[in-house]
């Protein structure tokens, strides 16, 4: 081998080498970065639900600067929001929207970015912005002059509803309230309908009689029922069974009961209905009036009973 590529030969290697490891290089360094800013990102969003802005600003900052993702623009406009500095947080929220021109919150940051600027200019030059912490004011103050202070001890001012007779002590009457006139005896409070209860008597008697009623139309079906078994079967030839026609009696007999019960009940309705309209408070203050049927194996009947 000549002497020439001897001396060369090393200077090709090492210059090769490093061509070789140049890529290896950019390519971890952008890997380093991004999760480098993804640990400033976290931290700034913890300080920022904290609310400690100013560290949180520190933070997103500092992952901006490793990787420019305008989502880290807009986090650097709602801290200086929050702290107070509203030129700051216009330049950021103005700064997103050109790397971002159409974000799904876009109506939300114009309307930030309108506020801000007005916030900016009632502010004008020179000034800075209050602190986002205010010490309260001491529990003990001075109130200001022209208010009058209770004396302790003094019990609250009363207000009566108009109609009151007579007004406690300390009474003050509402704003626009007129006094009645001396003499002036308020009206006494309507009657009750002495009748009313009589009328409902008479309903609910008549509504009883409508069930007696129904209940004998079923027993008259019973009945008839029982007829018509007699004499298919007497058509037929069968034996007689004395227990069909039995049944047949007993319906019949239950049917005309409740006919007559429904009946009576119907009328003693109509007639405490019509005596409710005509009663008078002093007749009827302590009646009362009650209807129960009666109704047995083989008999039937109601009871109407007045109380007074």
């Amino acid at each position: 081998m000549p002497a020439w590529i001897r001396r060369v030969s090393p200077i090709v290697i090492g210059t090769v080498l490093c061509a070789s490891a140049a890529p290896a290089r950019a390519q971890a360094q952008p890997a380093d970065n991004k999760a480098a800013a993804k640990e400033h990102y976290t931290k700034g969003t913890s300080f920022y639900d904290l609310g400690r802005y100013d560290d949180a600003i520190k933070e997103f900052e500092a992952a901006y600067e490793l990787k420019n993702d305008p989502a880290f623009l807009y986090n650097l406009a709602q801290s200086y929001r929050q702290v107070g500095n509203h030129e700051r947080a216009l330049h950021f929220y103005k700064t997103y929207l050109r790397y971002v021109p159409k974000p799904p919150n876009k109506a939300d940051i114009e309307e930030k970015i309108k506020t801000e600027e007005q916030l900016v200019a009632q502010k004008g030059p020179g000034t800075t912005p209050p602190p986002a912490n205010t010490t309260p004011p001491p529990a003990n103050t001075t109130p200001p002059p022209g208010t009058t202070t209770p004396p302790p001890g003094t019990e609250p001012t009363v207000v009566v509803p108009p109609g009151s007779t007579t007004p406690p002590p300390g009474y003050t009457p509402p704003p626009g309230y007129t006094p009645p006139a001396p003499g002036y005896v308020p009206p006494p409070a309507s009657a009750t309908d002495p009748g009313r209860k009589f009328r409902i008597a008479g309903l609910a008697a008549a509504g009883a009689g409508a069930v007696m009623w129904v209940v004998g139309i079923v027993e008259w079906r019973r009945a008839v029922s029982a007829s018509h078994d007699v004499e298919a079967a007497a058509r037929n030839g069968d034996n007689f069974d004395p227990a069909v026609q039995d049944r047949g009696k007993s319906a019949e007999t239950a049917q005309w009961v409740f006919y007559t019960l429904g009946a009576l009940a119907i009328g003693a309705g109509a007639g405490l209905w019509f005596y409710g309209q005509h009663v008078t408070a002093a007749e009827t203050t302590t009646w009362r009036v009650s209807l129960a049927p009666v109704v047995g194996p083989t008999t039937g009947g109601a009871t109407l009973r007045f109380a007074f």
